[in-house]
């Protein structure tokens, strides 16, 4: 467990910065379970499958569809919700952001090798209709294997969290376009297995591609402080309702089947 005065400067940083790392939160033994765990899901028939509402799919260095994430991950992982929602980090998350907090969503990323990255963006574009204000939410990271820029960890503008950023002149609704923010700002966290990254809602970050040789597995809970206990089932209400209509994982069904 961090000192209370590490967690002190932790908290610090966070505010200033809009994110910071809380080294070694998990230990070895925990790691190897959610890792374990993590193998599991990976493997269990269907969850794979394009229309699975979970599921969700990046381009791979093929050009073909390799599987990325499962979102919800929690209702069907003991393991992982332990990670998630236990006394270890929510005690962590409560000093970090002055209060206690719900978990709003929480998502299972691999990153394939040759996968990738995602572009410039901040979370709190995708929570607005909350209407919540964005220092009562965050993200974190709980990383399951050593992390660093070569295998497309998160990069960070640093201190840009004020504000929402205007997308580009064509989208000014859209992703925050990255020509408003300073590169001399970017920074990769290096972190190892069980180190636990907390970030604000409106801390610009994007990813590059998984260049090493290995899967990049990262479990991603958001938190508000709140004392909505219902807040992560209404967040999968409106959630299901979108990837519906976006109808997730037709496009290639219909590929597949073009007599339909």
């Amino acid at each position: 467990m961090i000192a209370a005065v590490d967690l002190a400067e932790k908290t610090k940083q966070y505010w200033q910065d809009g994110y910071t790392v809380l080294p070694g939160l998990f230990g070895s033994e925990e790691v190897d379970a959610f890792r374990a765990e993590c193998e599991r899901l990976w493997n269990v028939e269907g969850l794979d499958d394009d229309l699975n509402l979970r599921t969700e799919f990046r381009r791979g260095p093929d050009g073909g569809y390799a599987f990325d994430r499962l979102d919800p991950v929690l209702d069907i992982s003991p393991t992982l919700n332990g990670a998630a929602t236990g006394t270890k980090l929510m005690g962590a998350l409560e000093a970090v952001l002055g209060g206690s907090a719900e978990i709003l969503k929480c998502k299972l990323i691999r990153k394939e090798p040759g996968v990738k990255g995602y572009a410039t963006h901040q979370d709190f574009l995708y929570w607005k209709w909350l209407d919540t204000a964005p220092d009562l939410l965050c993200t974190v990271v709980i990383n399951l294997y050593p992390s660093d820029e070569r295998s497309g960890g998160i990069a960070f503008y640093r201190g840009s969290h004020q504000e929402l950023v205007p997308g580009p002149p064509g989208n000014p609704e859209g992703d925050c376009d990255p020509d408003r923010l300073d590169p001399s700002r970017i920074h990769v966290p290096a972190l190892a297995a069980g180190d636990v990254l907390v970030f604000h809602s409106l801390t610009p970050h994007f990813s590059g591609p998984n260049d090493s040789e290995h899967p990049r597995t990262v479990l991603l809970p958001s938190y508000c402080v709140t004392d909505d206990t219902k807040l992560y089932q209404k967040y999968y209400q409106q959630e299901i309702i979108r990837r519906c209509k976006e109808m997730v994982g037709f496009e290639r069904y219909f590929a597949r089947n073009e007599s339909l």
